[in-house]
């Protein structure tokens, strides 16, 4: 049995965990003007350094704007986040989604997974064939929902590469925990064999370069996936 070694968070990083649970809670709101660098570093105990180092980072996530000679006010982070804003959103709520974010999450995959299937059809390697052959049949053996979610993640991540756009696998790999934890919630309500079918559909038809088909073949597998999770997440979640 391995044991992880226990790194306790910074200073700084408590410091963005505690301004970030302060406006995702509605404690402070949208437009709200925050206090000076040195009033923070003094109600808070902790170095100006710290508190600058950590104002620079939520800004750079989109929860707050900087201005010059006027001061830091509560930024809308929907509007002006990342990627990193929505890690934020989703560990404050205990690692699950609200029904705003899962729709519009949603959305997101139907508008990019069928695309991507289709691009990876006429861009695909076989060298990427061989890959989803590989993980394809690494899922017939998998025995846990984890292991298979995290296969087939991987799996949907060779069709982004696939696809010969390099900003496609990028924001792909960003999703990388949500999706997992997803996925592996349909399986505890759905029997995992006819998404794997499906899977087996969409490599047939990369692999034999129809992308029409293949973008068929993933919209119906997305759409499919939808309808289980809006069943069965936030009842179990």
């Amino acid at each position: 049995m391995e044991f992880k070694e226990i790194v306790a968070p910074s200073m700084k990083e408590l410091f963005i965990q505690s301004i970030e649970n302060m406006i995702l809670s509605g404690e402070l709101k949208i437009g709200d003007k925050l206090p000076t660098e040195r009033e923070l570093a003094t109600k808070m105990n902790l170095s100006r350094s710290v508190v600058n180092l950590g104002l620079n980072e939520l800004k750079n996530k989109g929860f707050i704007d900087i201005v010059p000679r006027k001061g830091t006010y509560v930024a809308d982070y929907i509007q002006y986040g990342t990627l990193d804003t929505l890690i934020s959103i989703i560990n404050f709520n205990g690692g699950s989604l609200d029904k705003k974010i899962f729709d519009s999450l949603m959305e997101y995959r139907l508008h990019n997974e069928g695309t991507a299937a289709y691009l990876a059809a006429l861009n695909r390697s076989d060298e990427d064939i061989d890959k989803m052959e590989y993980l394809y049949n690494k899922m017939l053996e998998s025995t846990s929902n984890t292991e298979l979610s995290t296969l087939i993640f991987d799996f949907h991540h060779v069709i982004f590469y696939a696809t010969n756009n390099y900003i496609y696998p990028l924001v792909h790999n960003s999703f990388r925990n949500i999706s997992i934890v997803l996925v592996a919630k349909v399986f505890n309500s759905f029997p995992a064999d006819h998404v794997i079918k499906d899977l087996k559909t969409i490599m047939d038809m990369i692999k034999k370069q129809d992308p029409d088909k293949a973008k068929e073949a993933m919209d119906n597998l997305i759409i499919h996936g939808i309808e289980i999770l809006e069943e069965n997440y936030f009842k179990n979640s």
